[in-house]
């Protein structure tokens, strides 16, 4: 018997952002024998994770950017969705997957998802915020289904009714729990190769955009090292904001204090090097950067604008992100602490990826048989 083909949307290419890193893992722990999926992308550029998709059965399609040419981007969709191979199709654009959806209902798929990863519109353009905020009031006049990543989230997109009346399936930012689990070796190791055996390391990973909050991160560490001279800050990621945080790193004299490593797949592996983790971010739909980073056992100081719901462990300490006092106090105070976790508690929070794969699979056969 076929699987089941899901199309997922996504709103860019497969970067290691954390949207695609959630599509990802998935992915590779659901049972492809009864669901595949495949992925249409916006952008022609290949994807970190495209020879992965097509080795493990998965196709891509890659469409047009909206912004870039729009009617080119719709005419590419009706293409995919009238092929006749897909009844579910699960969009992962926030606000923006009201277009998608809506031309998934216009060629009549059944089973048309909305995802939300987020609690703000991934812009701070004017125009571009207007426009995703007429999606965002639309989307439910599309979408056949209500998928968050908490309920911030889908209080966000969907209304606070949609989610108190149950109308909103939270699907969370599982992980591979044991890959992130400590290790020392690989930490001593690791501080060895970056040269920081003697020192206080504060690690962050994050895309350089305006919504992971860099510059607030860069004055808080500015200030750390005078009361802590041997800190070290390492910025894990990329993106669009890298030459104004490299300009910022540069005036704030932190030159020799800042590591930027760029976008890496070894991120289970570098968070052992650090002592904490920090997350600023202006925003997060979760944050599974932290959910990865607690899964090592790393204390973690995010900021007070993030779901409560990503706390699994003790370790995490919300903050202000209207206080810089209020950071580099809390990384002053930092003594030592055990790294060790307790696996169940992310088997039970939901964070576990064999466990969350086999109900999300199951919840596409559902959908299935009702079509």
């Amino acid at each position: 018997m076929e699987p089941i083909r899901v199309l997922y949307i996504n709103g860019g290419i497969m970067d290691r952002g954390g949207i695609s890193a959630f599509m990802m893992n998935y992915y590779r722990h659901i049972d492809r024998r009864k669901v595949q999926i495949d992925f249409v992308v916006h952008g022609f550029e290949k994807g970190v994770f495209d020879d992965e998709i097509h080795e493990l059965g998965g196709e891509i399609y890659n469409v047009p950017v909206k912004s870039k040419d729009y009617f080119g981007n719709i005419r590419e969709l009706r293409k995919i969705f009238k092929s006749g191979k897909y009844k579910i199709v699960h969009s992962h654009m926030d606000a923006m997957g009201a277009v998608v959806l809506r031309e998934a209902k216009k060629s009549g798929i059944p089973i048309r998802i909305a995802h939300v990863h987020n609690t703000n519109h991934l812009t701070n353009n004017f125009l571009k915020y207007i426009l995703n905020e007429v999606a965002r009031k639309t989307i439910k006049n599309y979408a056949t289904h209500l998928f968050a990543c908490s309920e911030s989230a889908g209080i966000w997109l969907y209304g606070k009714n949609a989610v108190k009346e149950g109308k909103v399936k939270i699907i969370k930012n599982a992980i591979e729990v044991e890959k992130y689990i400590f290790d020392l070796n690989k930490r001593n190791s690791l501080r060895k190769k970056f040269n920081l055996e003697n020192n206080f390391v504060v690690g962050h990973i994050g895309r350089f955009d305006y919504q992971k909050n860099h510059i607030f991160l860069l004055h808080v560490f500015s200030q750390l090292v005078n009361k802590i001279p041997n800190a070290k800050l390492i910025l894990v990621g990329d993106g669009p904001l890298r030459e104004k945080i490299e300009r910022e790193i540069e005036e704030l004299g932190l030159k020799n204090s800042v590591i930027l490593l760029g976008q890496r797949d070894d991120v289970n592996e570098l968070l052992n090097m650090f002592d904490v983790f920090v997350l600023p971010s202006l925003f997060e739909g979760l944050g599974i950067a932290a959910v990865e980073a607690q899964a090592n056992g790393l204390k973690c100081f995010l900021s007070n604008t993030i779901p409560n719901e990503v706390k699994i462990t003790d370790k995490v300490e919300f903050l202000s992100i209207e206080s810089i006092e209020d950071w580099v106090n809390a990384l002053t105070n930092v003594s030592y602490y055990d790294r060790n976790i307790n696996y169940t508690d992310f088997v039970k929070a939901g964070y576990e990826i064999k466990h969350a794969a086999k109900e999300l699979y199951e919840m596409y056969i559902d959908l299935a048989k009702v079509i």
